[in-house]
C-alpha cells in the first residue's frame, strides 16, 4: 500500500514538474519570437470607454510606434523614442504625453517586455494564450498570443483607477522595412 501511494505522489509531482517547466517554453518561445521582430505592421481594433476605434500601425524596436486611426480628426497616436504624443492632423494639434506612465515603455523594449512576460501569469483560454502582468505604479496588462506560432494578438490594459482598454491586432506583417523618420513628430509653430 505504501508503493501504491509514493507511485501516486511521485506521479502527481512528476505532472506538476512538467507543467512547470512546459509554461517556462512557452514564455521563452513568446520572447524568442518578440524579439525576433524587429518591426510590425497591423490592423488595430481599440475598445476604450465602451467607444470602438480602428486603424493601423507601424512598430519598430526599440521606441517608434505610429497609430493612425480611421476617425474624422486623422488622430495619429506617435511615440518616438521617449515622446509620447496624440497629434489630430485635423486641427493641427499635439498633445504630449509621459511615455513613462503609458505601457508603451514596457511594450516597445524587449529588455523590459520579456521581464513582463517572465513575471506573468501563464494560462490557455479558447485558444488563445495568456500571459496576465502587473505593473504596480501601472495597473494590470493581459497579452493575447497564438498558440502555434506565439504571435501577439492584442492585450488588455487595466488601470489603477479600474479603466479598461482593449487592443486587438490583426492582420500582421513583420520585419518590414520602415524608416526612422516616418516617426518623426510633426513640428507644430
Amino acid at each position: 500500500m505504501l508503493i501504491i501511494k509514493l507511485i501516486r505522489i511521485s506521479f502527481i509531482f512528476f505532472l506538476f514538474n512538467n507543467f512547470s517547466i512546459l509554461k517556462a517554453d512557452i514564455k521563452e518561445s513568446i520572447i524568442e519570437n518578440i524579439n525576433n521582430s524587429e518591426s510590425l505592421k497591423f490592423d488595430f481594433v481599440q475598445i476604450a470607454n465602451e467607444k470602438k476605434e480602428t486603424g493601423i500601425c507601424f512598430l519598430k524596436r526599440p521606441y517608434y510606434l505610429k497609430c493612425e486611426y480611421n476617425d474624422k480628426n486623422k488622430k495619429e497616436l506617435i511615440v518616438n523614442r521617449k515622446r509620447l504624443v496624440i497629434y489630430h492632423k485635423r486641427y493641427d494639434k499635439i498633445y504630449n504625453y509621459p511615455l513613462s506612465k503609458s505601457y508603451f515603455s514596457e511594450i516597445l523594449n524587449k529588455e523590459k517586455f520579456g521581464k513582463l512576460i517572465n513575471n506573468g501569469t501563464i494560462k490557455k483560454e479558447k485558444g488563445t494564450l495568456l500571459v496576465d502582468c502587473l505593473i504596480s505604479e501601472k495597473g494590470q496588462i493581459i497579452f493575447y498570443f497564438t498558440i502555434d506560432s506565439f504571435d501577439l494578438k492584442g492585450w488588455d490594459l487595466i488601470s489603477l483607477d479600474n479603466s479598461k482598454i482593449s487592443f486587438k491586432i490583426l492582420n500582421t506583417l513583420k520585419n518590414s522595412e520602415i524608416k526612422k523618420d516616418f516617426f518623426n513628430i510633426p513640428d507644430i509653430n
